[in-house]
């Protein structure tokens, strides 16, 4: 073997000896994941069986932060939530702290999230049932951080409490706070991930929590499968059919839209939401899950508390409901795009574009984007796809592709580009 053969051999048996070496040592671990959250030494660090044997041994619920490290969003949040003293001090001791930061090995039927958050927490009993969720993102940008506070996730944690004091008695009442499995029971194991991700080589095949969003989408279109509307308009907030909640409490209504689906059911501002399909409910992040697993036309019966009053209400759940769910801030949209994002077009560029209606423009692409190589240019102008016009905004078009063509399916797209139209002819990545 020649010395720089060697040289090369003697570095990667070295690397990967410090990688394996963090297997067993938090600490090791935390430094890998650039993890530089000052943490309590309350936290269990990213060992879910340490964190379950604790919780049966103590008879505590457990409280599981999902947290990507090296993400830059909401880190003074995580800061805070990370030392468990202030508001958190005594609800904490209430609960086995696990902090976990990958989605290798987690039982997807049971962590079910939503997973393009960097910062998640779910209550659960150490028999793995779901006690509740904390963590809803409104968008990117400003709008990250908006619906996160330590007040709202000690509410969160007090409700969950109540909810593991009165187990096993109210066990039959939170069954629907597990969604339905999906076909793969691991990360790991679902078909597009398997190959790059199947070696436990930490940090670098660390799978992160919004890949899981990818697993289970490229998974069931590698399998020729359309997406439903429920994996492209993922965790809808309540303000889709008319419910707008408090930032902070989460549970307690702010406003019922006038003529909205709320309204029509007789929700008022002021009602303070405890269930929904007869589960629990902890935080907004808990409405969003019941209506992530309800059918796009259902009745929504919804429980709260006017006053000292308690009242049902049923929400009749029609038509396109869920389709008011923005979708482009999020990272798993990145792979739903044909390998550019894209944005509305000005009336100055329909017009020029001859576009009456519909239409969208491409956005920024990269030097190395698959768009580019499959022959789009930054600024090209989106006129039809397949034969379809293509619709005014990027949620649409993305719900387009992915619910008419197939995976690799040829597919032509009318174009302007610089002011004249073109084609361009595709198999759909």
């Amino acid at each position: 073997m020649k010395p720089l053969c060697l040289v090369a051999f003697a570095f990667l048996l070295a690397l990967s000896a410090a990688l394996l070496s963090t297997a067993g040592d938090p600490a090791a671990k935390a430094k890998a994941a650039k993890d530089t959250a000052e943490l309590s030494p309350a936290w269990i660090y990213d060992d879910l069986p340490a964190a379950v044997e604790q919780a049966k041994k103590e008879n505590k619920p457990l409280l599981a932060v999902f947290r990507c490290p090296p993400c830059k969003e909401l880190k003074s949040f995580d800061e805070k939530v990370a030392k468990l003293d202030g508001e958190l001090a005594e609800i904490s001791k209430s609960f086995v702290c696990v902090r976990l930061i990958q989605m290798r090995g987690l039982d997807t039927a049971v962590f079910q999230y939503d997973f393009d958050q960097t910062w998640s927490a779910m209550f659960l009993n150490a028999d793995m049932t779901v006690y509740g969720r904390y963590g809803s993102q409104a968008g990117g940008g400003d709008k990250t951080e908006i619906l996160y506070s330590v007040a709202g996730l000690k509410a969160a944690m007090e409700r969950a409490a109540a909810i593991h004091k009165a187990y096993p008695g109210n066990k039959e009442t939170l069954k629907p706070k597990q969604g339905k499995a999906y076909p793969w029971k691991t990360a790991e194991s679902m078909p597009s991930l398997q190959e790059r991700y199947k070696d436990d080589n930490f940090p670098k095949n660390c799978i992160h929590c919004h890949m899981a969003w990818k697993g289970v989408r490229r998974s069931m279109l590698m399998q020729k499968t359309p997406l439903p509307d429920s994996l492209i308009y993922v965790y809808p907030f309540p303000d889709s059919f008319g419910m707008r909640m408090d930032a902070v409490d989460g549970v307690k209504v702010t406003e019922a839209v006038k003529d909205s689906l709320a309204a029509k059911a007789g929700l008022a501002a002021g009602d303070v939401v405890e269930t929904i399909g007869g589960a629990p409910i902890v935080s907004l992040a808990d409405i969003q899950f019941a209506l992530q697993n309800c059918a796009d036309n259902e009745s929504l019966k919804i429980s709260v508390a006017r006053g000292a009053e308690k009242k049902t209400f049923t929400v009749a759940l029609c038509g396109d409901w869920r389709k008011s769910t923005e979708i482009s801030w999020r990272e798993s949209a990145g792979d739903l795009r044909p390998g550019f994002p894209s944005g509305p077009l000005t009336a100055e560029e329909r017009t020029a574009a001859g576009v009456k209606e519909g239409g969208l423009k491409i956005l920024r692409m990269h030097e190395r984007s698959s768009g580019r190589k499959l022959g789009f240019v930054e600024g090209d102008i989106l006129v039809k796809v397949g034969g379809e016009p293509v619709p005014a905004t990027e949620k649409e078009f993305l719900a387009l592709l992915r619910q008419k063509f197939l995976l690799g399916q040829k597919v032509k797209f009318e174009l302007v580009r610089d002011g004249k139209k073109t084609e361009l002819s595709i198999d759909i990545p």
